[in-house]
């Protein structure tokens, strides 16, 4: 029985561990909740394993149980009655105003340390009683075991302070200094990490927002708004922070729609939110406060696929179907229906074309934009996109009246080179010009 007990405080121990590490547990709200119902548990545990143990391991069990009280203490306890100490004890110091007035975090840290030890303690003491009786082999397990899993949290993928960081080195005018940042996606929401810091005394009053923002209308689809928090030490005079905020997704979020991930800091001041500018980055700006993290497209549900498409390319797009009228007039404007899908991500951005050539001449006309409009750039598009668009090209009124075949096809933004395509029957198509059709022109 302790042997099993053993184990399974050693693997909640290192779930732990790399939940401090990479602070998942602030992307969830109401994570305190799952935290104390899990020490809970362990205390259960540890109170009945202690009935039925030696007495001599008493002391190793009275560690455990007072390491996760202080624990609980620091990481809890002083987080949750901040609010009602920092206002009246601030308070009442009238004129003589404290730097920081109650640095809560300090407490938050200490007692937290201290019960980790007295927690590490206790689990090393259990160990060394249970390595004592164990052969050789069992032993060298103990020292490798801990070993591997830091090995494993130093490139553990899913932790947004490792090699999928991105540094940032953006500076606000209230102090705060955006150092680097990650952002994942799950099922329903968009979870933003930031590592900042700030000047003593000036990170009071600040928040932040992260919004998901429509590229072309400019207007936000989700938003969540937080308050600076989660101090984690110094650099130099400056404090450093951990931030996580996770963005729900609501249900009548726009599908395939290009959305910007936008980060803003803001400071209250008599009741008004106040973002802050930036004064240098690199990264893109919307305006003087909204710096651009990332960007993401909520996918639509796939549809069935057609059987006879018209062109296969070869990155993996696919243009399903494509309509448009037998005749038109110079001047006006030919309303066109392309129906896509995607069997591959995309990568890049790319321009599809319309050709008008006249049967006559060979002169030509074209038309070129994106094969889904602005709202959905070929760098987002997914594997299992199913999609259409109507395009609204306008005809030169110059244009001379006759006979003209259509054609259409994809090219490289970067190099204006074009993608090779092939027919149903998997021909590939001259030129990489696709055939839609005759268009007759009149006057």
């Amino acid at each position: 029985m302790l042997r099993l007990y053993l184990v399974a405080i050693g693997l909640i121990f290192l779930f732990v561990a790399r939940d401090e590490y990479a602070a998942v547990h602030e992307a969830f709200r109401g994570w305190e909740r799952y935290y104390a119902g899990l020490g809970g548990a362990i205390v259960m545990a540890t109170l009945f394993v202690a009935l039925r143990s030696p007495r001599v391991a008493g002391i190793w069990h009275f560690c455990l149980l007072a390491g996760l009280a202080l624990s609980a203490l620091g990481g809890i306890g002083v987080e949750q009655l901040r609010p009602q100490l920092q206002g009246p004890i601030c308070d009442t110091l009238g004129w003589l105003r404290l730097e920081g007035c109650l640095l809560t975090y300090e407490y938050e840290e200490t007692l937290e340390f201290a019960g980790m030890w007295l927690a590490l303690l206790a689990m090393l003491g259990h160990f060394s009683e249970f390595a004592s009786g164990a052969d050789l082999r069992a032993r060298r397990l103990l020292y490798v075991l801990p070993v591997l899993w830091i090995l494993w949290l130093i490139n553990d993928p899913f932790s947004h302070r490792q090699f999928l960081v991105r540094p940032a080195s953006i500076l606000f005018e209230s102090g705060v200094e955006l150092l680097d940042f990650s952002v994942a996606r799950q099922d329903k929401a968009v979870i933003v990490n930031l590592d900042a810091s700030a000047r003593r005394g000036d990170h009071e009053e600040l928040g932040y927002s992260v919004h998901l923002v429509d590229q072309v209308r400019g207007d936000s689809v989700a938003g969540r708004d937080a308050r600076w928090c989660c101090q984690q030490g110094t650099i130099g005079d400056n404090l450093s922070f951990r931030q996580s905020v996770a963005v729900d997704m609501p249900a009548e979020a726009p599908t395939n729609r290009a959305l910007w991930i936008v980060l803003t800091i803001w400071r209250e001041i008599d009741g008004k939110f106040e973002g802050q500018p930036v004064l240098a980055g690199e990264l893109q700006l919307l305006d003087a406060t909204q710096v651009v993290l990332g960007e993401l497209v909520i996918r639509a549900k796939s549809t069935p696929l057609s059987s006879t498409p018209l062109a296969v390319f070869d990155n993996g797009f696919t243009l399903s179907a494509a309509e448009m009228p037998a005749r038109a007039r110079s001047g006006e404007t030919l309303a066109v229906t392309f129906s896509w899908r995607s069997d591959a991500d995309g990568n890049e951005d790319l321009t599809q074309f319309l050709h008008f050539v006249r049967e006559e001449s060979g002169e030509w006309q074209g038309y070129d934009q994106p094969p889904l409009g602005q709202r959905l750039p070929t760098r987002l598009w997914y594997s299992g996109l199913a999609d259409s668009e109507t395009w609204r090209a306008p005809l030169p009124d110059d244009l001379a009246p006759g006979r003209y075949v259509v054609y259409t096809g994809l090219y490289r933004a970067r190099d204006l080179k074009r993608i090779a395509a092939s027919d149903a029957d998997g021909q590939p198509w001259r030129d990489a010009r696709v055939l839609l059709g005759s268009l007759r022109i009149e006057q």
